[in-house]
C-alpha cells in the first residue's frame, strides 16, 4: 500500500526563480530574500556554476542527510540544501530533535562535518513553520524516503528538500537536477495511524 501521494512533477526553467527554489525549499525562518530573484548577482552564469559544482560533488544529498541525523540520534531532517557558491560545496541540513532545530554543514567533497549548531527552537519559529514541524511527527515518511522517491520519479539527483504545510496537509518539496533541468517533486505523505 502506498503511504504517500505524488502530487506534482514540475519542470523548472533555468531562471533565478528556479535557483531560489533550489535553496529555499523548506522551513526557514531566515529564508532567502524574496527579492533575490531580481538580484543581478544571480545571473545565468552563476546558476550554471552552482549546478556544475553540484554535479561534480562526491557526496549526495542523501549521504549528507544521514551524516547530520547521526550527529543527533533520533532526529528527523526538516530541510536540506546544497550551497555551491562557497569555496567548497556544502550541504546545509536542519534536523529536528526534542523541540530544537540543529543546523549542520556537511562538506560536499569529503563528507566531514564542518559545523553544527543550534539554529532555533520550535517555539522560536513562526506559526507556519511550527505547524510544518509538528506535522513531521505525525507522518511515517522521512525526508530520506522522499528524496529517494523524488530521484526515481524525476530521474535525477536531489539538490534540496524541505517541508511545507498547506490546508493542514504536510508535504515534502524535493528539487532534483535531471540532465539540464530542475524538477520539483511534491510528495504528500499520509498520516500515521494511531
Amino acid at each position: 500500500m502506498r503511504r504517500f501521494a505524488l502530487l506534482t512533477l514540475i519542470l523548472l526553467s533555468w531562471t533565478p526563480l528556479a535557483h531560489a527554489a533550489v535553496g529555499a525549499a523548506g522551513t526557514d525562518p531566515q529564508a532567502r530574500d524574496p527579492q533575490a530573484s531580481t538580484d543581478p548577482a544571480l545571473t545565468q552564469e552563476a546558476i550554471d556554476r552552482e549546478l556544475d559544482k553540484f554535479r561534480k560533488t562526491e557526496v549526495s544529498l542523501h549521504q549528507a542527510l544521514r551524516i547530520a541525523e547521526k550527529i543527533h540520534p533520533g532526529s528527523r531532517t526538516a530541510d536540506i540544501s546544497f550551497e555551491g557558491g562557497l569555496d567548497i560545496p556544502v550541504y546545509k541540513v536542519r534536523t529536528l530533535q526534542s523541540g530544537q532545530i540543529w543546523e549542520s554543514d556537511i562538506d560536499g567533497a569529503t563528507a566531514k562535518v564542518l559545523n553544527t549548531a543550534l539554529f532555533s527552537t520550535v517555539q522560536g519559529l513562526n506559526e507556519s513553520d511550527r505547524t510544518s514541524l509538528a506535522a513531521l511527527d505525525t507522518i511515517s515518511l522521512k525526508m530520506s524516503d522522499a528524496i529517494k522517491i523524488a530521484e526515481r520519479s524525476a530521474a535525477g539527483k536531489a539538490i534540496s528538500g524541505g517541508l511545507t504545510t498547506k490546508d493542514g496537509k504536510v508535504a515534502f518539496i524535493i528539487v532534483v537536477v535531471s540532465g539540464k533541468n530542475l524538477k520539483q517533486v511534491t510528495l504528500e505523505p499520509t498520516r500515521r495511524r494511531r
